[in-house]
């Protein structure tokens, strides 16, 4: 079986090796870094944050924990790719959490990313998300049908990547999207908000 990309272990050794837990966005990780040395963070009203802070992120198909949640930080995050592939949805929030940016359709402002190793094709081996964006990330559709066509070994699709926050990470920064937060993002888009609906936040992983 051809593997979709490099990706030299599988996904339970990952979760292994890296010693990953279950991530309340879906997904599994691990706190690798927090700083010690405190700053007032501009981009959460001078509350006191530490610097900086890193983990291991890793959204994988079997065990099944493909697609992540829609979810917001304040703080500024640069991903950056080890092995896999991961698709990325940003939206510009609404104030008071973001800018309000809109596209040129009317809505809200989106941007798209795949984090890979394939450049030729586009693919990005980091990605910085600002604050005030709503974020969500998924292993690709056509890496998910890969698997379920029997063209792919599930332990071996997957993205393992790493997150540095600054400032630090803080749950108080943190803000799943909920169902009203996305009518009012695509109030007058009822097919865009039908399409990220499944992105909203649940008790258990969505596939």
């Amino acid at each position: 079986m051809e593997p979709l990309y490099h990706y030299p272990r599988t996904n339970e050794q990952l979760i292994e090796d890296h010693k990953l837990e279950p991530h309340p966005e879906n997904g599994f990780f691990s706190l690798t870094w927090i700083a010690s040395e405190e700053v007032s963070s501009p981009l959460a009203e001078d509350k006191r944050r530490k610097i900086g802070s890193s983990i291991y992120y890793l959204l994988s198909l079997e065990p099944n924990s493909s697609i992540g949640v829609l979810h917001l930080n304040k703080s500024h995050t640069m991903h950056l790719h080890h092995c896999g592939r991961t698709k990325y949805t940003l939206i510009s929030a609404l104030p008071p959490l973001g800018q309000g940016l809109r596209s040129s359709r009317g809505g809200p402002l989106i941007k798209r990313a795949v984090m890979g190793e394939d450049t030729s094709k586009g693919e990005v081996r980091q990605l910085m998300v600002e604050g005030g964006w709503w974020k969500v990330s998924e292993i690709p559709k056509e890496d998910r049908e890969a698997v379920r066509e029997g063209r792919a070994d599930g332990e071996r699709v997957g993205a393992l990547i790493s997150e540095v926050v600054m400032p630090a990470f803080d749950w108080e920064d943190h803000t799943f999207m909920t169902q009203e937060q996305l009518v009012q993002l695509f109030h007058d888009q009822p097919e865009e908000k039908n399409e990220y609906m499944q992105y909203i936040h649940g008790p258990s992983p969505l596939e």
